[in-house]
């Protein structure tokens, strides 16, 4: 059954326009609003990865975090919490505030380029998200070469995670990270390629700038079009959907559920 990731951005500068920038208040009504619409984990990030974005240090970025863990620790009994970065230091940081972190995810954009994260979800017998990426943040300049076969480059580097790393790893094949907008569709056709891996997958398509293929429509506009992609990828099997818009796609699964 797939499950939906919900995105919470404690950023001012997120891509799509949907960042709380650490308020207390606004972030947990996002999350009671998420919960409320069917999210089974919600994934929080404060540093923007969209291009351009100015990178944080592990103090700087948990500042952002700190307001809100109270918030945080209350509701861990109704949903499922994921810390998005790629500094080890800031994931001990949200960890600590858990009291089972058997179900809380670390979510590394950086694909497991720290060793540490590894170390941490071996330590805390978390779940870790592995995402593939050329940088990050993203720069739309550096990109996978245009006569590669993107879909076996992803293949390779998480076939290589999965044999050398035990325990609770998913992939991400990090859609837009490094990717053009023909690189990430395809990857999206060919997503069962990655499913034969054994390793539960995460995608993050929501409104991502590939869809420039077919729309014309602004980040936060995309939401129509990401739904009728979820709907392929759920038909493909992949475990996570990480989303904006959670009401759209929990009614998506509940109407596969009854055809």
């Amino acid at each position: 059954m797939t499950k939906l990731v919900g995105i919470l951005n404690l950023t001012p500068d997120s891509f799509s326009g949907d960042g709380v920038a650490a308020l207390p208040q606004s972030a947990e009504e996002r999350m009671d609003a998420m919960i409320a619409d069917g999210a089974d984990v919600i994934d929080i990030g404060a540093e923007s990865t969209r291009p351009g974005a100015v990178l944080l240090s592990p103090a700087e970025e948990w500042k952002r975090f700190e307001p809100v863990m109270e918030a945080v620790a209350a509701r861990t009994s109704t949903v499922s919490f994921s810390i998005d970065t790629r500094h080890p230091e800031t994931a001990r940081k949200f960890l600590k505030c858990f009291k089972n972190t058997e179900s809380v995810f670390l979510n590394d954009v950086s694909g497991g380029k720290d060793s540490g994260m590894f170390n941490l979800a071996k330590e805390y017998n978390t779940k870790l998200v592995l995402m593939h990426s050329l940088t990050a943040p993203a720069d739309p300049k550096i990109t996978l070469a245009n006569d590669v076969n993107a879909i076996e480059v992803i293949y390779e580097w998480a076939a290589k995670l999965v044999e050398e790393h035990e325990g609770n790893i998913i992939i991400d094949p990090g859609i837009g990270f490094g990717k053009t907008p023909v690189q990430s569709l395809m990857i999206i056709k060919n997503i069962a390629r990655l499913k034969s891996l054994g390793a539960p997958l995460m995608v993050g398509h929501s409104r991502k700038s590939f869809m420039s293929l077919f729309t014309s429509k602004k980040a936060d506009e995309r939401d129509p079009e990401t739904v009728l992609i979820s709907d392929y990828l759920v038909e493909q099997g992949v475990d996570y959907l990480r989303v904006h818009d959670i009401k759209s796609h929990a009614s998506l699964l509940r109407i596969r559920k009854m055809l």
